[in-house]
């Protein structure tokens, strides 16, 4: 079956980490016997390329210099700024001809599209000139977007209408989908995309936090910061490891420094995978505080729980978003208030004093994600839906 992805992002370079998950998905596609194409925007001036034997086509938008409306930074934190704005306009013109083009000569089976703002202009565009079947993906941020604004979510509304197929990553994204059109959507979460190694010596002591993701609001980190200053007066010796760079990163740096946490909250910043492994290993919970944010963003699934599920870490969620998918208490882990960090720290410190239920909690979580976020079963239900669209 020929297939094309369409998305905003995918790596530039064979060791470069963006879309860790869309790459893998690609590649456990082809796997499948799929012949697969990745659509995506240029990055200041990158021309088209093969990425593990995949052919990714670039379309180019402007000059080089500009052309980073996508790529490091999600768009949807860039389009505040008048000329993010105006890069957006060539950016649908540019992505719409260039995937038209494709579409005619290469005579997909199906489209697939990540992130259908803006993308399912795309798609719309290419109908016009071929007909082919078009699938969209839903992951949280286009719908941000229609929360903001009246046309994008008239815009999504067409584009469900009309699509063959809705995926979308976890029950909360399907609802909101609904909420603008009410479709049947077909829950495709995705598995995680990091290994541990089995030769990594564990360095357990007990009371070792980790958690793990871009320093932006809807992360919630504060919280856990502020937690972990309860948490220190029962357990002094208790270390707090956040991974990760971002925008609020030096104003975290700054409340633990204002709370007098130096010698128990660690900030490393964005670390290579080899050093993420070593984190993952020696962590003895993982903990993931994201919170619905003033535009009302939220973790659309959370996969960096499925990750840390997979080195059989105990974890502890804020109840928002699509965690619950992922969370599921005294099956996979421990739900708790968002923006609540004296709940976040009792969740933390009953760990800390029960010992077995830690390893209990975390060889359940484990047991969960080996049945429900496997690879095989992503690509499986993908596979099905493909053929389903592609026979009706």
């Amino acid at each position: 079956m020929k297939i094309c992805i369409i998305g905003s992002v995918y790596p530039r370079f064979q060791d470069d980490t963006e879309v860790p998950w869309l790459r893998r998905t690609v590649n456990e596609l082809v796997a499948c016997g799929h012949d697969v194409t990745v659509f995506v925007p240029s990055f200041r001036g990158l021309k088209s390329h093969t990425i593990d034997g995949v052919r990714v086509k670039r379309f180019r938008y402007f000059f080089s210099k500009w052309e980073d409306l996508t790529g490091e930074e999600g768009g949807v934190n860039k389009i505040h700024k008048f000329h993010y704005k105006l890069l957006t306009i060539l950016y649908i013109v540019a992505g719409s001809t260039g995937l038209a083009l494709l579409n005619r000569k290469e005579k997909y089976d199906i489209l697939h599209v990540n992130w259908p703002f803006p993308h399912g202009i795309f798609s719309t565009f290419a109908l016009l000139f071929r007909k082919t079947k078009v699938i969209l993906n839903f992951h949280g941020a286009e719908l941000l977007l229609a929360k903001r604004f009246g046309f994008v979510k008239l815009f999504l509304k067409y584009f469900i209408v009309h699509a063959d197929a809705i995926i979308v990553n976890s029950s909360f994204t399907g609802k909101n989908v609904r909420s603008i059109y009410n479709k049947p959507v077909t829950i495709i979460p995705y598995g995680t995309t990091i290994e541990p190694s089995s030769q990594q010596e564990k360095k357990k002591s007990g009371r070792h936090v980790f958690s793990l993701g871009r320093m932006i609001e809807r992360k919630g980190f504060k919280y856990l910061v502020e937690a972990m200053s309860i948490v220190v007066r029962e357990f002094p010796d208790a270390k707090l490891t956040i991974a990760g760079g971002g925008p609020q990163r030096d104003q975290l740096i700054e409340q633990v420094k204002t709370l007098g946490l130096e010698n128990s909250v660690f900030l490393p910043g964005k670390v290579p995978s080899a050093t993420l492994n070593e984190l993952f290993t020696n962590a003895d919970m993982f903990v993931l505080p994201a919170i619905v944010d003033k535009n009302g963003d939220t973790e659309g699934l959370g996969v960096v729980l499925v990750e840390a599920m997979t080195y059989k870490l105990p974890v502890i969620a804020s109840n928002v978003g699509g965690i619950p998918d992922v969370i599921i208490p005294k099956v996979s882990g421990v739900l708790v208030e968002e923006k609540n960090a004296q709940s976040l720290a009792d969740a933390i410190v009953d760990f800390m004093r029960n010992p077995d239920s830690m390893k209990q909690v975390g060889d359940m979580g484990f047991s969960f994600i080996s049945k429900e976020f496997t690879w095989n079963k992503v690509i499986d239900d993908m596979d099905r839906l493909y053929r389903k669209v592609v026979n009706n």
